[in-house]
């Protein structure tokens, strides 16, 4: 893979004119949700951080599973940078793992795009050591991976880039005990163990710590360490504790996508549900085990649950055993309304170790809302066609009955120039590829740089109704134009995304490998009313409007002012005929969208203010 300081992954695709996709690591993160990624916790009583000058007792265990985010304050020091996720490391030993980056803990690079040097640390709690002797076999284990599937560490013969585990003796000196030095390419995981025979560990108070060097501006130079284990009585080659762990991330309820509307959803609930739904749990023993496991989906708007998955058996030591089921299509449709639902996989393994049974449990969200998705939500990479020539991007939908585009949100990525121009494009379909011309267009630009890394939703400025496949995507103009959207390295959607590149036919990005975040929302089928609202160009008056004051020409139930990038600047709810309406206070002189909505009737209209 790689690369030179821009770190472009270049794949090469053959027979059509758009020649090269490029992923490009992301230089910042945004916050995440404090439900995202988490495990669903069995019941019991947590550990609780350490109090100040109080240390650890072996054994000592952690394979990060606890949940996404910052690691376990009662097992690490806060400081770092380190993160806990489900979503960078590939085929861990069991879900999670912490990754090592050029990001700081607020998601920040920790310098400029040129600098290399000193990145994440991950550090234990104290250890009370003391009065243990070297006769006592403490070893301490874990496994690590370079780049897994984001960018793996360079090769240098300067070292600049490595993975060093560090041992502070009883002096407060950090001595290294194994170093990895990148070589440039991507590894599976590999266990590592060490023994502590020497004095100079054995008192209390002892830490043990990993530290990275790399590129200080991202989501590069990616280390991984998983599944850590501290204590007495080991013998070299003993990599296993009592555990039984689930490896793989739960799939979506869906078979076509991760997200779909729900009323697309109802008009053939058994043929969208997808077949089998679960994980795979390993015996990381090497003794065999028997345990059980169940598998729901709930309501997350009713909380109702239904099971579509129990067993157990006896597990053999050191097997791995896909455990799934089909889910309830009927379940899944008992509801018109649009909701989510949660799926959880649970295993009862009665473990003693309470910190190996954060690995039994796993839990996703499933969107029957109003939007298409490919993607989980999360954005790993970037993804774009840098090129001299106007660059056309189209994403292809299948729907189950007619349906209206109202908007589409799209991730676009921090390494992105705020007042880029681009322009939604919407295609049917052509005998599988996109039409030779759009059906709809419209100009947006990106927005600032605070809010790069993020959604932007694009209000279409009036309804298109869509039907069968369709395809949405954009076009960026010529000029070397380099736009980046959100790539998820999780999900999958080859044979989606199709692409022209200053030519005139399209062609198939093959071999895909990933999902683009860009969703498509619908309103559902417009049904006709006596009380329709106004048609767009008679909804609005005065228009233009110089004071800042506007009316509707009848009743709404809501009301929404947007910019034309889609940034939502108010709404007014259960409006009269006549109502006087004020902008609000501030707005630049320009064009901006009403959006009204009456019962199922939706309507778009520019509104422009002069001053």
């Amino acid at each position: 893979m790689r690369k030179g300081l821009t770190i472009f992954l270049i794949l090469i695709l053959g027979g059509w004119t758009a020649r090269a996709q490029v992923l490009t690591p992301l230089t910042s993160l945004p916050r995440l949700g404090a439900d995202f990624g988490k495990t669903a916790l069995k019941p019991g009583n947590t550990p609780q951080p350490l109090a100040s000058g109080d240390t650890l007792a072996l054994p000592f265990f952690d394979d990060f599973a606890k949940g996404e985010g910052a690691p376990d304050p009662a097992l690490w020091t806060s400081r770092g940078g380190v993160s806990v996720t489900n979503r960078y490391a590939a085929n861990p030993p069991s879900i999670f793992a912490a990754s090592f980056d050029g990001l700081q803990a607020d998601g920040q690079p920790y310098g400029v795009s040129t600098s290399i040097g000193p990145t994440d640390t991950l550090t234990s709690k104290p250890f009370n050591l003391g009065g243990l002797q070297s006769q006592d076999s403490i070893y301490l284990s874990f496994y690590w991976q370079s780049g897994g599937l984001l960018d793996a560490p360079d090769f240098s013969s300067s070292n600049l880039f490595f993975l060093q585990l560090e041992f502070k003796d009883a002096n407060g000196a950090w001595n290294p005990v194994w170093t990895q030095k990148g070589n440039g390419r991507s590894t599976d995981f590999a266990p590592v163990m060490l023994t502590l025979k020497e004095s100079r560990y054995l008192y209390n108070g002892f830490q043990f710590r990993w530290v990275s060097s790399g590129r200080q501006s991202g989501l590069r130079d990616v280390w991984h360490v998983d599944y850590v284990y501290l204590d007495r009585n080991r013998r070299m080659g003993q990599l296993q504790t009592f555990d039984v762990a689930l490896t793989q991330r739960l799939p979506s309820l869906l078979q076509r996508y991760t997200s779909m509307p729900i009323w697309q959803f109802l008009e053939n609930p058994a043929a969208e549900t997808r077949a089998q739904v679960g994980s795979e749990m390993g015996n990381l023993s090497n003794v065999p085990a028997a345990i059980s496991w169940r598998a729901s989906v709930r309501n997350l708007t009713t909380g109702v649950v239904d099971t579509f998955l129990r067993g157990s058996a006896p597990v053999n030591a050191g097997t791995r055993t896909p455990i799934t089921a089909a889910p309830s299509s009927a379940f899944l449709g008992s509801q018109s309304q649009p909701y989510s639902l949660e799926t959880l996989l649970f295993l009862n393994t009665k473990e003693p170790n309470f910190y190996t049974r954060y690995n039994d449990t796993l839990r996703r969200q499933t969107d029957l809302q109003d939007y298409y998705a490919y993607d989980d939500g999360s954005a790993e990479t970037g993804f774009s066609y840098p090129s001299g020539s106007a660059v056309q991007l189209a994403y292809q939908f299948d729907l189950n009955k007619t349906d209206r585009l109202k908007s589409v949100r799209i991730y676009f990525t921090g390494t992105n120039t705020p007042g880029t121009e681009l322009f939604l494009r919407i295609w049917n379909d052509n005998n599988g590829l996109p039409g030779t011309q759009p059906v709809y267009e419209q100009r947006f630009v990106l927005p600032a740089a605070a809010d790069l890394n993020n959604w932007l939703d694009i209000t279409l400025e009036r309804q298109i109704e869509v039907q069968g496949r369709f395809y949405v995507g954009y076009r960026q103009p010529s000029g070397g134009v380099f736009v980046n959207i959100g790539f998820d390295l999780n999900e999958n959607a080859d044979g989606k995304l199709f692409a022209m590149n200053g030519a005139t036919a399209w062609g198939p990005v093959a071999n895909l490998g990933g999902a683009l975040l860009l969703r498509p929302v619908m309103a559902g089928t417009l049904t006709s009313a006596g009380d329709d609202l106004a048609t767009a160009e008679s909804l609005l008056y005065p228009n233009p409007t110089t004071s800042g004051e506007f009316y509707l020409s009848q009743a709404f139930d809501q009301l929404e002012l947007y910019t034309l990038t889609g940034q939502l600047l108010k709404t007014w709810s259960k409006g009269q005929a006549r109502q006087r309406l004020t902008l609000p206070a501030g707005l630049a002189t320009g064009i901006y969208l009403v959006k009204a909505r009456k019962g199922d009737q939706f309507r778009t209209a520019k509104l422009i203010l002069q001053k």
